[in-house]
């Protein structure tokens, strides 16, 4: 099956004033999800994004879209798909296993 992704912004934190503008976005809290079949993966970070006042887009005006795009520019996300890929396949067929009651037979 194939792996599908999906971006979730999770917070945004703004500067209340910055040179003019107001609720200036300065770290967007995310999480990047691969899911495939019964299994999912998710990474999550911060971004810290360049304040551009030639291409500022008002609070009021922005958009899912418009955050996703400025991580997928300034992200590695191959990279971010390469772990995830790797954290499924781990689910899929497990290298190691953790017991809870790590002996079998109480010592008399």
């Amino acid at each position: 099956m194939a792996i599908s992704y999906k971006w979730i912004i999770n917070a945004l934190d703004t500067h209340i004033s910055h040179e003019g503008k107001s609720d200036v976005v300065n770290q967007v809290h995310w999480s990047y999800q691969a899911i495939d079949g019964d299994h999912s993966a998710n990474m999550i970070g911060t971004y810290s994004p360049v304040f551009d006042k030639d291409d500022f887009i008002e609070y009021g005006s922005l958009k899912e879209t418009d955050v996703i795009s400025w991580l997928e520019k300034n992200l590695d996300v191959d990279k971010m798909k390469e772990n995830l890929e790797k954290q499924i396949e781990v689910l899929i067929t497990p290298v190691a296993k953790t017991y809870s009651k790590p002996f079998a037979k109480k010592e008399e």
